[in-house]
């Protein structure tokens, strides 16, 4: 019988100046880096022909429709090109500070920052992925974007991160984040 060892995290975790940080590494599909890359390849295809078209003078197709199937399709090819970054080198990156709780996701160290106001994050606790079919962010999280296995109320709302870790991973992170302040739980 094969022994198995322990999975390792994939989060560090520091604690330095500007709070407890904890570092989360998007989570790595085959599928997407196999799938996407290529897809690209059509796409570039697509973009490259239909500027052609535009920009030669006996074009006689509908103009508008082009513009617009143009604008449209590079709005989905700019998604898939950070769709793939983020798989490569994507990662969630949570600072605990005094007065703030800060979610941050980025790509090549760029990206942008939501803070929560500490006293009004409430409940942080692990709780099981949701989909919701008619939820835009929930389709989001089939590539890794959107949601993830942590959670917190923030007023009216829930607030989840932790997308590219399991739920044992989870229970660390959350008990290390508690163990430097203690979340409101009604």
């Amino acid at each position: 019988m094969a022994r198995v060892p322990p999975i390792r995290s994939r989060a560090t975790v520091t604690d330095g100046t500007d709070g407890l940080k904890v570092s989360i590494p998007s989570r790595k599909n085959f599928w997407t880096l196999a799938f996407l890359p290529l897809w690209l390849v059509g796409w570039a295809f697509g973009e490259v022909s239909v500027i052609t078209a535009l920009l030669s003078s006996d074009s006689e197709a509908p103009t508008l429709f082009m513009v617009t199937w143009l604008i449209a399709w590079t709005f989905g090819g700019g998604f898939a090109i950070y769709i793939v970054l983020w798989s490569i080198c994507g990662r969630e990156v949570v600072i605990l500070r005094a007065d703030s709780l800060a979610i941050r996701k980025e790509v090549f160290g760029v990206g942008r920052s939501h803070e929560y106001e500490i006293g009004s994050v409430r409940r942080l606790r692990v709780a099981a992925a949701t989909y919701n079919p008619f939820d835009f962010k929930s389709g989001l999280q089939f590539w890794g974007l959107g949601g993830g296995v942590i959670a917190f109320d923030y007023g009216a709302g829930t607030v989840r991160f932790g997308s590219g870790i399991e739920e044992g991973e989870a229970h660390d992170i959350v008990e290390q984040l508690s163990s430097r302040h203690r979340f409101a739980d009604p």
